[in-house]
C-alpha cells in the first residue's frame, strides 16, 4: 500500500514539476514522462475508457457523436488553369542563338504538351531561369518583335508559378497520397521516418525561392522530395485526432454523468470511489493515454507548419474546394489539443468535492 502510494505521489510531483508544456493547458496535459511501461495507441485509450466506467460505476453512451477525418480524395480540388504560351513556332525557329531554344522544343513536343504537373512546373522554372540571358542577345540582335514576345512570355509564366506550384504539389498525386487515411494505427506515430519532414520543408523553402526571382534554386530535387511526400504520415495524424476524440468524449461523458448524480466525495471526505479514480487516471491516462496523445501533438507540430507555411505563400491562387478541406483539416487537428483538455477539466469539477484529491490542480503559491 505505501509503495502503490508513493509511486502515485512521485508521478504527480513529475506532472506538476513543468513536463506541462505539451499542450500549454495546464494540469496534466503535457506528461510526458511516464511512472509505468507505456501501451501507446487506440487500444490504451479504450482500456482507459472502459476502466473508467467501471469505476464511476457508469455504462459507456453508444450516443458519441460521428466524427469523420475530412478525405481529400472526395474534396474535388481542381487543378488551376494556365494560359498557353504565346510563342509561335517561327519564333522558336529564331531563337537558334539562345539556349532557351531546347526548353521551348520540349515543351512543344507531344510529351511536352502531356506532361504531369510536376514536369511542367520545371519546364517553366528552366524556362525563367534562361529567358533573360535570351532577352539580351535578341537586343544586341535588335530582334525588337522577338524581344517583346519574350518579355511578355516572362511576365506570364512569372504571373502563374504559384498557379504551377499549386498543380505540381497540392494539387499532385504524392499531395494526396500523404493525406490519405491509413486502414489503422498500428504503433503510429512511433516509427515515422525524417524523409517526408525534410521534403515538406523543402517545398516551404523552394516556393520561397521561387517566388522571389531563384528560379533555378534546386529545381532538379523536385521529383525527389514528391517521392518522398507520397509516404508521409498526413492521413495517419488525421485519422489519430478523430480516433482519440471519439474514445475521450466518451470518457468526459461518463465524468459529466458521475457529477450529475452528485459529488464525488460527500462532505468533502475521501471516498473508496474517489481513491480508485485516481489510481485510474494516474496509471492508465496519465502514465498512458497521456504519452501517446503527447507524441501525437509533437507529430502535427513538425508536419504542420511547413504546410501551413506553403499555403499562406499560395494563398492568392488557392481554390475554393482546397480552402474548404484545409478548414477541415484544421478543424480536426484542434481535436488533438481540445478534447484532452474538455476531458481533464471534466475530471477537475468531479474531483472539486473532495478535499485532498491529487486530480485537483495544485494550488499556486
Amino acid at each position: 500500500m505505501f509503495k502503490e502510494s508513493s509511486v502515485k505521489q512521485r508521478c504527480l510531483v513529475e506532472l506538476w514539476s513543468g513536463c506541462r508544456r505539451v499542450l500549454t493547458v495546464g494540469w496534466l496535459i503535457g506528461f510526458i514522462v511516464g511512472c509505468s511501461p507505456p501501451a501507446q495507441g487506440p487500444d490504451q485509450l479504450q482500456d482507459y475508457r472502459q476502466r473508467l466506467a467501471r469505476t464511476l460505476a457508469t455504462a459507456v453512451p453508444d450516443d458519441a457523436s460521428v466524427l469523420i477525418p475530412p478525405r481529400i480524395q472526395d474534396a474535388d480540388i481542381p487543378l488551376l488553369d494556365i494560359p498557353a504560351s504565346q510563342l509561335k513556332l517561327l519564333d522558336f525557329l529564331a531563337l537558334s542563338d539562345c539556349a532557351l531554344q531546347v526548353n521551348i522544343g520540349r515543351r512543344n513536343s507531344s510529351l511536352g504538351r502531356n506532361a504531369a504537373p510536376s514536369q511542367k512546373l520545371l519546364l517553366d522554372l528552366e524556362f525563367l531561369a534562361m529567358a533573360p540571358a535570351c532577352v539580351k542577345t535578341l537586343e544586341l540582335q535588335s530582334e525588337t518583335r522577338l524581344v517583346d514576345a519574350l518579355t511578355a512570355a516572362i511576365a506570364t509564366k512569372t504571373r502563374y508559378l504559384p498557379h504551377r506550384i499549386f498543380n505540381a504539389v497540392l494539387a499532385g498525386p504524392e499531395y494526396r497520397q500523404f493525406w490519405q487515411l491509413p486502414r489503422g494505427l498500428d504503433q503510429y506515430p512511433s516509427a515515422v521516418g525524417g524523409d517526408v519532414l525534410d521534403a515538406l520543408h523543402w517545398f516551404e523553402h523552394a516556393t520561397t525561392q521561387w517566388l522571389a526571382g531563384n528560379f533555378q534554386f534546386q529545381a532538379d530535387q523536385l521529383e525527389q522530395r514528391l517521392y518522398h511526400l507520397r509516404a508521409g504520415d498526413g492521413g495517419a495524424l488525421l485519422l489519430a485526432a478523430v480516433t482519440q476524440a471519439r474514445s475521450l468524449q466518451q470518457a468526459t461523458q461518463l465524468l459529466e454523468s458521475r457529477a450529475a448524480a452528485g459529488p464525488l466525495c460527500p462532505n468533502g471526505r475521501s471516498s473508496t470511489s474517489a481513491r480508485t479514480l485516481e489510481t485510474v487516471v494516474v496509471k492508465y491516462f496519465a502514465t498512458g493515454v497521456q504519452i501517446w496523445l503527447a507524441d501525437l501533438n509533437r507529430r502535427e507540430r513538425q508536419l504542420l507548419p511547413p504546410i501551413e507555411n506553403l499555403e499562406t505563400q499560395l494563398a492568392p491562387v488557392l481554390p475554393e474546394h482546397y480552402r474548404q478541406w484545409s478548414a477541415k483539416r484544421k478543424t480536426v487537428l484542434m481535436l488533438l489539443r481540445d478534447t484532452p483538455r474538455e476531458h481533464i477539466t471534466a475530471l477537475q469539477h468531479l474531483a472539486a468535492s473532495c478535499s485532498e484529491s491529487v486530480l485537483t490542480p495544485p494550488t499556486q503559491s
